[in-house]
């Protein structure tokens, strides 16, 4: 660019800003009966320069018009001349002129006005020079990047879709069993930013709030819908677990209905394990009614075959032997009636019990003491380990009696000859505990659990004395007096184990340790 050609411009900008503080002048000292006055007369201003802008470029001596300054976007322009053309006719300069009330600030205000109406008419004159066709190819930002434009706006409703699917869906993690704050707090948080937002649109704000309440209208629509949708299957689900189908799988989404997905899977495994104690017990009734009659009716049998044979024997040798025969049939019968009646009314909870204290070592080897002739015949070796202090218990002292007496007896019957049974009696923080092991002289084909149902013997063929009541017996006085009793197998090692309930000592309460001293039999 040549110095006179930089020369005419210094000099063009000057006298331009000299014309620009001309038109200021005037304005501020013009008269202005009213606010419409002074309005009208800020648009004849900035309709002035703006012409300017059209007529200064055809003197070519000022080469003006074709300046860097021109060649913003179309609309960075169109924007910012419609915002200045707003502020000068609906904000507070014409009530400024109004009053002759101007001030330095004010001043620079319209000077500001007036020049940025020359700049926005300066540059829309290049549509003019340029030709409009290549004047919006070339300066309209959305015709230049449009098709990025619009990528952006999509990837950005994208995103915002994806960031409201995220916020709806979040309300459907709701745990019910938990505190739920943090989603409370989101929902508030979310509904507080768009209200503040819509606050800050003033008189525009109420449209934008309707605008609001219909998206939250169709947002809440389709929340609820999806809900009872979810509520309905739900439901579907409970229905057929009523009609009987407890296999069902719940795999769908059932949203904010997830955390009862686990607890309708307890609730089939309740069922579950209901209906197959159901099995089990229908089961064992068939089995009860099938040991009843079987054990019953050999001793019957036999004593309705000797009193046939004692009427016509008359050798008084064989008649006392048929006589000794029935003896010992008929104390069989007595019990295994005896035994059934103990154990139904255990069953029953029919039973009064004499509650005292009672050591249960000392009990335990006044039992085994009792029974040591039938221990020698089955040539079984104890090895016992007792409490050295005594192990007070609150308990029914004959039925503690008679589930010791059935643990033994059941040893005693199904140990194998000539191994060693071990007894183990100690204190376990708050309860007194009875273990008994042996090893079993036939292989144990019974499930541990069965052991102590009604009429279950641990020889299938059931050829061994016994009513199959002695174990179901234990277990039902064990756990009148609060006790439990477990029976576990290994192989061929049978373990059954009491627990019960200890008073409280004085010598317990000052830490002291428990002893055990061992005997052998």
């Amino acid at each position: 660019m040549d110095t006179k050609l930089k020369n005419r411009r210094k000099l063009f900008v000057i006298l331009l800003m000299g014309y620009m503080a001309f038109v200021t002048a005037l304005l501020i000292n013009g008269f202005y009966p009213s606010t419409e006055a002074a309005a009208q007369g800020i648009l004849a201003a900035l309709a002035a320069t703006a012409a300017s802008a059209w007529i200064f470029p055809l003197f070519k001596s000022f080469g003006t018009g074709n300046e860097n300054i021109f060649k913003a976007p179309f609309e960075a322009a169109a924007g910012i001349g419609w915002v200045v053309l707003l502020f000068s006719q609906f904000g507070d300069l014409p009530w400024l002129l109004h009053a002759y009330y101007t001030d330095g600030i004010s001043t620079c205000i319209l000077f500001g006005c007036v020049a940025v109406s020359y700049w926005v008419s300066g540059c829309l004159r290049q549509a003019y020079v340029m030709g409009l066709g290549v004047y919006m190819r070339e300066r309209s930002l959305l015709v230049r990047y449009g098709r990025n434009i619009l990528g952006a706006c999509k990837s950005g409703a994208a995103k915002a879709r994806g960031g409201i699917a995220r916020l709806y869906h979040s309300f459907e993690e709701i745990d019910f069993s938990e505190r739920n704050n943090r989603i409370i707090l989101k929902i508030v948080a979310v509904n507080f930013m768009i209200l503040a937002a819509v606050c800050t649109l003033w008189f525009v704000g109420i449209f934008a709030l309707l605008v609001y309440s219909v998206i939250l209208f169709c947002i809440l629509r389709k929340y609820f819908d999806d809900l009872r949708g979810k509520y309905a299957r739900l439901l579907d689900f409970t229905n057929q677990m009523a009609e009987g189908d407890l296999d069902i799988e719940i795999t769908e989404d059932l949203g904010i209905f997830n955390p009862f997905k686990e607890e309708i899977r307890k609730i089939q495994d309740g069922y579950q394990k209901a209906v197959e104690k159901e099995v089990q017990s229908q089961r064992m009734r068939t089995e009860l009614v099938t040991n009843v009659s079987h054990d019953l009716k050999t001793p019957l049998t036999a004593i309705i075959t000797y009193v046939n044979l004692l009427k016509e024997e008359k050798d008084e040798e064989k008649r006392k032997e048929y006589v000794e025969i029935l003896d010992r049939k008929s104390l069989r019968l007595k019990v295994l009636i005896e035994d059934l009646f103990e154990i139904s009314k255990a069953s029953s909870q029919n039973v009064t019990l004499q509650i005292m204290d009672v050591d249960v070592a000392n009990l335990f080897k006044q039992v085994k003491l009792e029974m040591e002739k039938k221990f020698e015949e089955a040539g079984l070796l104890f090895r016992c380990s007792y409490p050295e202090e005594k192990l007070i218990c609150r308990l029914d002292s004959q039925k503690t009696y008679r589930i010791f007496e059935n643990l033994l007896i059941n040893v005693s019957k199904y140990a194998l000859t000539g191994t060693r049974v071990y007894v183990k009696i100690y204190a376990e923080e708050q309860n007194a505990v009875i273990q008994v092991m042996n090893v079993s002289a036939e292989e144990i084909t019974v499930k541990a659990s069965d052991l102590t149902e009604r009429f279950v013997r641990g020889d299938a063929s059931r050829n061994t004395e016994g009513s199959g009541l002695g174990l179901a017996i234990a277990k039902s006085f064990t756990e009148l007096q609060k006790g439990t009793f477990e029976i576990q197998v290994e192989g061929d090692l049978f373990k059954a184990e009491v627990r019960f309930k200890r008073k409280a000592q004085s010598s317990d309460a000052e830490g002291n340790m428990t002893a055990y001293v061992e005997c052998s039999n």
